[in-house]
């Protein structure tokens, strides 16, 4: 029996620019909710100071940082989720695609490849953006809903760093689909991608941050766009 070749997209610095949690910030911002982003940036000031320094590693840092995310859209019901999630995919993320990762997605579809979407984001906005690209799932970060609302907490783990090739894993295992690991492909942007990119045969890192241009380097990775500056 012929295996499926998979190939998985980073969302955030991969398949676009933009940010995700900048883009709930910014929305937040101009919808009436200005106390609850000047409270999740109140939150995160710390950590990225200790980050900064590197007394606290890139993982320690992330997970937090995304779990907080939630206290954005606290109250709100499955409609004005929705509403939200329509708002930062139009006017954020879209806007700001990266035309060749795109695409090699496309490429992906055209050859029978099993495209996935594996980021932090939460899993509507990554529903939303997997129908837009045709992706044939999803792997994110859950949030959770009481009496029809969002708490303002996510359910565990966060999907980053090492939970995105376990769960990447899951998402096929728990379909019956048998991947062909070593003909597969991962796109990703960050140093905190690595498992993701160790797990498949043709790894690409996409504008990558210095610390994982540097590793791809060494392993001579496929390197698509310039690397970024910075950390």
């Amino acid at each position: 029996m012929t295996k499926t070749i998979a190939a998985l997209f980073d969302c955030d610095g991969t398949l676009y620019g933009a940010q995700y949690g900048r883009a709930l910030m910014d929305y937040a911002r101009a919808h009436g909710r200005g106390g609850a982003a000047r409270a999740y940036y109140a939150a995160n000031l710390l950590p990225w100071l200790l980050r900064k320094v590197r007394l606290i590693s890139e993982d320690t840092y992330h997970r937090p940082i995304i779990s907080r995310l939630a206290w954005l859209i606290k109250g709100m019901n499955e409609e004005a989720l929705q509403a939200v999630f329509d708002w930062v995919f139009h006017e954020r993320i879209l806007p700001t695609e990266q035309a060749e990762v795109v695409a090699r997605l496309r490429d992906h579809q055209a050859s029978g490849h099993v495209i996935v979407l594996v980021s932090a984001m939460f899993v509507p906005s990554l529903d939303q953006m997997g129908k837009h690209y045709g992706a044939a799932g999803v792997v994110g970060t859950q949030i959770e809903m009481r009496d029809g609302r969002c708490t303002g907490r996510t359910i565990p783990p966060v999907n980053t760093g090492a939970d995105k090739d376990r769960h990447a894993r899951t998402f096929f295992d728990t379909r019956g689909i048998d991947v062909d690991w070593g003909a597969s492909y991962a796109y990703a942007d960050s140093i905190t991608d690595t498992g993701l990119l160790g797990m498949v045969g043709h790894p690409i890192a996409v504008h990558p941050d210095p610390r994982l241009h540097a590793l791809a380097k060494q392993k001579t990775w496929e390197i698509l766009g310039e690397a970024r500056a910075g950390r």
